[in-house]
């Protein structure tokens, strides 16, 4: 079967990427060819389709110069691409794909692509990673703030709160969008919404969406890639330092419970806000560490206790709990989003109510009191990943999706 892998960035950044770099190495390894569509960037990786990408675009650059051109630029390339519909047809007629499979094509790509596909009878199937198709700022924040004004079609609230970016110029783009994609039928041009959550399909179709488009199917981790050493004497957060990750919280709980040592990977635009905290609490048990990736990451999340996850937005399926798990680590983590499908309380980790510093400290004690109880819970989180967040179940899983939408079903 030949798949088509549409994904704005074609380089690891964030969860999107990672799932659809994931993805379409399983897929080729089960004897499936894939090709990709992206737009152009420094960091991409190698691709044989490199030359039908489009041209790289910088948001953020263009609003910064406050001029009309610049805007009209933004409101138009981030509703419809042209250039996307060209290339992508010139690619449809080269390479015919059996399926197209989208991950994120917003702001770059756009939905325009949808029409060549259809008009080539290819069916098309989405995995979302955020709220974008019911949100226009994609995840649920309006500030520092969970906000659902905008649920089912209020999307008027996202300019008036300029919750994209606190910019009203980026928020009526992110609305326009939206909106452009309501009339344009996205959601009946494409046969089959992927949720990785219970919970984001729970969104999608309060936010009008038909339930029988949408499958809930988890992402994945390689298990083999991780493993488990024996404790050293540090938790671990990792991931983007930003607001919504709730690092500052966690600083706090640190403080209260005034012990155990800390890692945090990862960078951010709260970076040194955070750091700056961290000083004021007097924690000089916590510890920075900057981006990690690769084995390097695996290897200071193989030695921690734990992993925690204090988030306050709605996260999705994240993988920094999957690959904890597959580490023989438990997590604790915000009772929000999709977050309380993968951490069992009381058994392969702790929740904790979203925002409460006071809580998580008293779960951070939990575990640090416990070595037999962080071993329990490890074991149990790893057989989470090896029974459900595994490469054959979701190989199974996608491939029935594939066989539904493309009438193939004895073919795969």
């Amino acid at each position: 079967m030949r798949i088509l892998q549409i994904q704005t960035f074609h380089y690891y950044r964030g969860g999107d990427s990672t799932y659809m770099f994931n993805l379409s190495g399983l897929l080729v390894s089960r004897g499936h060819e894939v090709v990709h569509f992206a737009m152009r960037h420094p960091d991409n990786l190698p691709s044989a389709q490199e030359k039908y990408f489009v041209n790289e675009i910088d948001f953020p650059r263009l609003l910064e110069r406050r001029t009309p051109p610049a805007a009209l630029k933004v409101l138009g390339r981030g509703i419809y691409s042209g250039e996307a519909r060209r290339n992508i047809s010139r690619l449809i007629d080269d390479v015919r794909p059996d399926v197209a499979h989208i991950h994120n094509c917003h702001s770059h790509l756009t939905t325009s692509i949808l029409a060549p596909l259809r008009r080539a009878g290819i069916p098309i199937v989405w995995t979302l990673h955020d709220y974008r198709l019911v949100c226009p700022n994609s995840n649920f924040l309006s500030g520092y703030e969970i906000c659902e004004r905008c649920l089912p079609n209020r999307f008027h609230h996202a300019v008036l709160r300029k919750c994209k970016r606190g910019s009203a110029g980026a928020s009526f783009v992110a609305m326009a969008a939206t909106l452009y994609d309501r009339m344009t039928r996205v959601q009946s041009r494409v046969q089959r919404f992927i949720a990785p959550s219970r919970f984001l399909a729970g969104k999608l179709a309060e936010g009008g969406f038909d339930p029988a488009r949408i499958t809930t199917l988890p992402n994945f981790v390689d298990a083999g890639a991780f493993h488990s050493r024996p404790d050293d004497d540090y938790a671990v957060y990792f991931g983007r330092l930003s607001r919504e990750k709730g690092v500052d919280i966690l600083l706090e709980a640190m403080a209260r419970a005034g012990r155990g040592k800390l890692k945090i990977v990862g960078d951010g635009p709260e970076r040194s806000g955070l750091e700056h905290l961290a000083d004021k609490l007097g924690l000089g048990n916590v510890e920075f560490l900057g981006y990690r990736s690769g084995n390097e990451l695996k290897e200071i999340l193989s030695r921690a206790q734990f992993v925690v996850l204090p988030s306050r937005w709605y996260e999705n399926l994240p993988f920094s709990i999957m690959e904890a798990f597959a580490s023989c680590k438990p997590v604790i983590a915000s009772d929000i989003g999709g977050i309380p499908e993968m951490v069992d309380h009381g058994e392969n980790g702790l929740l904790f109510p979203t925002g409460d510093a006071g809580e998580l400290a008293d779960r951070i004690a939990i575990l640090l009191d416990s070595q037999e109880l962080r071993e329990s819970m490890g074991r149990k989180g790893r057989q989470r990943v090896l029974e459900i967040y595994n490469a054959d179940h979701h190989y199974r899983g996608i491939m029935e999706i594939y066989g539904d939408v493309t009438g193939r079903k004895s073919d795969l």
